[in-house]
């Protein structure tokens, strides 16, 4: 099971990246809830569509960031609820108006970009994915899980991927 720090790999380039995205797509379920932490250019969207490509979304090329459209749904063998907590007030308002039972789709696999910026409004189960810019360039991806049994495939992450 991950440790407290987490389950961590290296990723060369975005394409590294996408492709890690798309192991994780590929354990996900309908229900799951996965929250992103990482700087402005870390790779979080190129995570997310590669994720969508695991999942088996109909258009995964379609994924892009959806700050200002907050949330965008995605069909496919799992469905994709994809969000934005960048503008985390605007965020905040829609799911406060009833938005958060939206996010929390249960047919579908959500992922929230910014996450840590509602932290308290995502379930307790939510795998945490914390992408890193390296100073030598590519990026270091650390999935920490509170409920280790939630993600039990999380053993099996590379470390290195290339």
């Amino acid at each position: 099971m991950p440790s407290a720090e987490g389950v961590a790999v290296l990723a060369d380039d975005p394409a590294a990246t996408e492709r890690c995205g798309a192991w994780f797509g590929t354990r996900l379920l309908p229900g799951d809830t996965v929250g992103l932490v990482g700087d402005l250019g870390a790779g979080k969207t190129t995570f997310v569509r590669g994720l969508g490509q695991g999942l088996g979304l109909f258009d995964p090329e379609a994924v892009a960031s959806p700050t200002y459209l907050l949330v965008v749904e995605h069909e496919g063998r799992v469905p994709l609820v994809h969000a934005d907590a960048y503008l985390p007030g605007k965020l905040a308002g829609f799911l406060d108006d009833g938005g958060l039972e939206y996010l929390l789709e249960r047919r579908a696999a959500v992922v929230v970009e910014w996450a840590d910026r509602i932290r308290n409004m995502l379930p307790e189960n939510t795998l945490w994915i914390h992408l890193e810019s390296l100073p030598q360039g590519g990026r270091r991806l650390t999935a920490v899980a509170a409920d280790a049994t939630a993600f039990p495939w999380l053993v099996e992450l590379p470390k290195i991927w290339v």
